[in-house]
Parts: C-alpha cells; sequence; structure tokens
C-alpha cells in the first residue's frame, strides 16, 4: 500500500467514525454537511508534501580544532558513531565563529539541521577555554554554571539532556576538566535541587517559569549564586514567545541579567520557523528587530 493510499484509507476510516455520531434530519442540512464533508473536504485536508532541503557544508570540526578556532578536546566530544569527529554546516560554522567573538545570534533553520549544535558546541568550547585558564591561572577551577538554556516544553529539556550527555560520555577527562549538565524544571526530587546547589552545573536546561522562581525563592539563592556571570543564554524555540508570554519572558531576562551581573552574556535564539515575509533581507531584519525586543541586547 503505498503512503497515499494509506492516507486514504485513514481518512475514510476517521469520517466514517466521526459521521456515525451526526444523525441530521433536515435535508438540505444534511445535503450541505454532506457537501463540506465529501466535496469541498474542508474537514479532509490534501496531503502535505514538502522537500527536505541538503544544508551546506562547511568546515569540519577537524578543520577547526587546526585552525585554533575550537579547543582540541571538541573532536573527541562531538563526534559519528564511527567515531570521526563531526562535519558541520555553513549555518553551524557561522554560530561558532559569532560565538568566539562574543556576538549574540539568531538561527533560524530547518529542522533537522543541527541547531542544537550551533549553541551547544560554543557553550561547551568556551567552558574548556574558560577552565582550562582558571587551571594554569594556579587559583583552581571555579564551580559555578556558565550556559543557561530554556525550552518552551520540559519534554525538549530531557530530550536534549539526553542528546548532548550522549556526546559528553565521549570524553573521559584526564586533566580535571570535566563538563557537567543539570535540569531544574521541577521535575527534580529534593535530592536532585539540593545536589544542583552544592555541585552546580557548567550548562543548566530549564524553562522561563523555573527560571523565574529560580530567581525569587529563598530556597534557591545558592542556584543564584552559582549563576553569577552566566556567560550564555540560549532560547530554543524562539518563536513561541510571542505576544503576553513573550512581554513576561523579556521582562524576566531583564531582571535575570541585572540581578546575575551578567553584562557581557552571548544571547542565543534558535528557530526552525520564524519570518517568511519578503526577501532574506527583510525577514533577517523582522527577526534581528524581535530577537532585540526580547533579550534586550542588539542584534
Amino acid at each position: 500500500m503505498s503512503i497515499f493510499d494509506f492516507r486514504n484509507k485513514l481518512v475514510e476510516n476517521y469520517k466514517s467514525f466521526s459521521q456515525s455520531f451526526i444523525r441530521i434530519a433536515a435535508d438540505d442540512i444534511k445535503e450541505k454537511v454532506d457537501e463540506v464533508c465529501n466535496t469541498e473536504k474542508h474537514f479532509w485536508p490534501d496531503p502535505l508534501i514538502q522537500v527536505n532541503p541538503f544544508y551546506k557544508l562547511g568546515e569540519s570540526i577537524s578543520d577547526l580544532v587546526k585552525d585554533g578556532k575550537l579547543h582540541p578536546t571538541i573532536k573527541k566530544i562531538f563526534v559519528k558513531d564511527s567515531g570521526k569527529p563531526l562535519d558541520l554546516y555553513t549555518h553551524q560554522v557561522q554560530a561558532i565563529q559569532l560565538a568566539s567573538e562574543g556576538k549574540s545570534f539568531i538561527v533560524t533553520t530547518g529542522t533537522g539541521s543541527g541547531k542544537s549544535l550551533c549553541f551547544f558546541i560554543p557553550i561547551v568550547n568556551s567552558i574548556l577555554k574558560s577552565k582550562e585558564k582558571e587551571k594554569q591561572s594556579g587559583k583552581g577551577i571555579t564551580k559555578r554554571t556558565r550556559a543557561i538554556v530554556l525550552y518552551p516544553m520540559n519534554a525538549l529539556a530531557n530530550s536534549q539532556k539526553e542528546e548532548i550527555e550522549k556526546f559528553l560520555k565521549n570524553y573521559n577527562p584526564d586533566n580535571g576538566i570535566d563538563i557537567a549538565v543539570g535540569r531544574y524544571t521541577g521535575q527534580e526530587s529534593e535530592f536532585e535541587r539540593d545536589e544542583l546547589k552544592r555541585n552546580p552545573p557548567d550548562i543548566l536546561l530549564t524553562n522561563y517559569m523555573m527560571l523565574e522562581l529560580i530567581l525569587m525563592r529563598y530556597s534557591d539563592r545558592e542556584v543564584v549564586k552559582n549563576l553569577k556571570g552566566l556567560e550564555f543564554l540560549v532560547l530554543d524555540e524562539l518563536h513561541t514567545y510571542r505576544g503576553r508570554q513573550g512581554s513576561d519572558v523579556a521582562m524576566l531576562l531583564r531582571r535575570m541579567r541585572l540581578q546575575l551581573a551578567a553584562k557581557d552574556m552571548i544571547c542565543i535564539g534558535t528557530s526552525a520557523t520564524m519570518s517568511s515575509v519578503g526577501d532574506r533581507k527583510k525577514q533577517n531584519k523582522t527577526v534581528a528587530e524581535f530577537a532585540t525586543k526580547l533579550f534586550g541586547t542588539s542584534f
């Protein structure tokens, strides 16, 4: 059976099921309803066919390490199943370059194009370099959270935690420089929350409602202390922060920046669906204006 035959069979079965609840006595109304359901097909849209583009390849992680743009350890962490360092798309290379320059940026690219690597690679790279520098100074490595990633849903935070930990398992630190990822979304036990306070993760995955509670609750004062001088803030699924929710989050991010004294924080947003009106220049302008209002920093 082809996918289109399967679709037609599925629609017919659902149509029969839904119409089995309807008993229309008036002939004219019944005729109109049948016309809408069967002829005009308002309730049964045509199949949607989309082409998944092949994204342009850029430099590989090995190339960027060789050029000194990435820490050498990165090629041990972000590897394929074969153990070979990942090849990167052009937009991922651009994201790494912008982050290395201390610039905030927005990634708007399709599903399956590796948006999460656009922020995880720069963040892990920055953490490795900072910790190495702190260790060489002789003062020891400061235990603190250096990056926050906000997700609109806990399910996304859970899946992304598994994804980044899958890469970090490739790295066995033999120099005392490790990288930890933690989650604080309201699902955690009391023991897990206490552990976050005692041993702050380098990267914290959460949602905007929990972030607001963290900044306000007396019981989370140790978490806030560990967030001082935050270096990275990431908002995944940027398009969800619109209207009233967008305004609430915008004010939250401004309070957070002040409370954490994070004046040099790099802000990153990702989304597969942002502006689609006008040419590329106009779309970029629209996205930049939206991001500037949301994050409270210039894009």
